[in-house]
């Protein structure tokens, strides 16, 4: 809570129960106190007050009481508190026999929902409409006025089922793109491709709001990452910021759209080598929450390190630029440190796959291996996410790196055993795994030699497969074994071909 928060719990509790919210204070200035949540600690800084006794339930009313206390403080926080809070008073006004000033509340909330793109309120709206026009034996009712009602009522269930389409072919878009990640097989592609077979994913002119447009755009610049088209991407990414711009007085208290999607432009930016304009993006990114007028509050402070970090990490990463990278890694460490409990596992493992990469790409495979392990140890998610199954090639190359192939022959197995039950064998696991393999047999510096140029020749090929080139949006294998037979710094080769690239 802040600072005005918590002042107004003060005052709101003992306003509404003078006298009865002494233990609550108690409680209440405790666990302020407190840096980490401590309930024993609590229950003996207690143990002199008759509370102790009943602290389950004091705590549970204490709850209830600072839920209760936040309600009233953000009140007129949002648009859905005032329409809430409008719709509550309809509520009371009509139940108070008041119908006249019910109905011109009512109309108040219509113009305020509409205006926003409130559908679902709207059609709460329209229910209160029609219970006024029953009163009296639907005395004040007219034709027109029940026709306009209709048409109104039929265009917000319209407008909310076109939503829910849009928002079911988005999210199981991305539910496969952060399960599974991009599609590396031909099953893959045409799953994505059979969400996007329906009339209402085929032209954005006619969807009937800019949400709806927004959603459109949103969720073809997800199946077009998805299947690797970055060209695509980047225009239904650009078409949906500009929705987000032209509309933003409807996209105002969710500044996670404009923050989420202006992030992904720049992902997919670095993607294609356009490192220029990725930096001149991020620099944009950081102006957001001033240009939207952006309230200060945990989450966004939440999301802006999280985002901002991530991305000039892998910007720094695919440049080659290993150095810059490294000189994050405290604001990473603070960051996580601050924000570690509200971080999602998704989230936190990536973070721990690019500080791993980015100590080996910097020559410290020590480290590297420390992050990897920490990625592969300490994160509790799905096992076959993308982020996992390249966090344990990338231990495997560390440990070659930090030459200790003692361990290696135990961490391959498990790493082929892991990739196989879950199906992530597709052209460059095998290839890699193989390598491995070679590299534990190899007895002489020619033989050793051997297997690295034979795995350059196996998966050159693959840095221009659709099907393969996520490979290369989490590594650059290619520039790794190029500095095993040459003798060259990764970190060179990697720069060497980001220029490739860019130009």
């Amino acid at each position: 809570m802040t600072g005005p928060e918590k002042r107004y719990f003060k005052v709101f509790t003992a306003r509404l129960a003078p006298g009865t919210s002494g233990d609550q204070h108690v409680l209440f200035d405790a666990i302020a106190a407190m840096t980490t949540y401590d309930e024993q600690a609590l229950l003996e800084q207690l143990a002199d007050r008759r509370s102790q006794k009943h602290f389950t339930t004091i705590k549970h009313r204490l709850y209830d009481a600072v839920l209760r206390s936040l309600s009233a403080f953000h009140v007129e926080g949002s648009i859905d508190a005032r329409l809430a809070r409008s719709m509550h008073q309809v509520e009371v006004l009509h139940d108070k026999a008041l119908y006249e000033d019910a109905e011109r509340l009512l109309n108040s909330a219509r113009r305020l929902a509409r205006s926003h793109d409130r559908q679902l309120v709207l059609l709460a709206i329209a229910r209160w409409d029609q219970r006024l026009l029953e009163r009296n034996n639907y005395a004040l009712a007219t034709k027109e006025r029940m026709g306009r009602l209709l048409q109104d009522t039929e265009a917000a269930m319209a407008e909310q089922q076109e939503l829910n389409a849009l928002w079911e072919a988005k999210s199981k878009i991305l539910l496969n793109l952060y399960r599974g990640g991009q599609a590396r097989c031909k099953e893959a592609l045409a799953e994505v491709r059979l969400i996007l077979d329906r009339p209402l994913l085929h032209d954005a002119g006619g969807l009937r709001t800019p949400r709806a447009r927004f959603l459109f755009h949103h969720l073809h610049g997800a199946a077009a990452f998805a299947t690797g088209d970055m060209s695509l991407c980047m225009e239904h990414l650009t078409r949906a910021i500009d929705t987000l711009e032209g509309s933003r007085t409807k996209f105002l208290e969710e500044p996670n759209l404009a923050i989420s999607t202006l992030s992904n432009l720049i992902y997919v930016k670095v993607r294609m080598g356009h490192f220029e304009d990725a930096f001149a993006l991020l620099r944009e990114f950081r102006s957001l929450p001033a240009r939207w007028d952006m309230p200060e509050t945990e989450d966004l402070d939440l999301k802006l390190f999280a985002t901002s970090t991530s991305l000039e990490l892998t910007i720094h990463s695919r440049m080659g630029a290993f150095d810059k990278a490294l000189e994050l890694i405290p604001v990473v460490e603070r960051g996580m440190a601050r924000h570690g409990r509200r971080l999602g596992p998704m989230r936190k493992a990536a973070f721990y796959y690019q500080l791993a990469y980015a100590y080996f790409g910097a020559g410290r495979p020590d480290l590297a291996l420390r992050w990897s392990q920490r990625l592969l140890n300490d994160i509790h998610i799905d096992d076959s996410t993308e982020i996992v199954c390249f966090g344990r090639i990338l231990n495997l190359m560390s440990h070659i790196d930090a030459d200790k192939l003692d361990v290696v022959p135990y961490t391959l197995r498990n790493t082929g055993r892991f990739l196989a039950t879950r199906a992530r064998s597709h052209r460059f696991e095998p290839g890699f795994l193989a390598m491995v393999k070679g590299v534990l047999k190899a007895r002489t510096p020619a033989a050793l030699q051997g297997v690295y140029a034979t795995f350059l020749e196996r998966i050159t090929p693959l840095e221009f497969d659709p099907f393969e080139h996520v490979v290369f949006d989490h590594m650059d294998p290619i520039a790794w074994v190029e500095s095993k037979l040459t003798g060259r710094p990764f970190a060179e080769l990697v720069r060497e071909r980001a220029t490739r690239v860019a130009a």
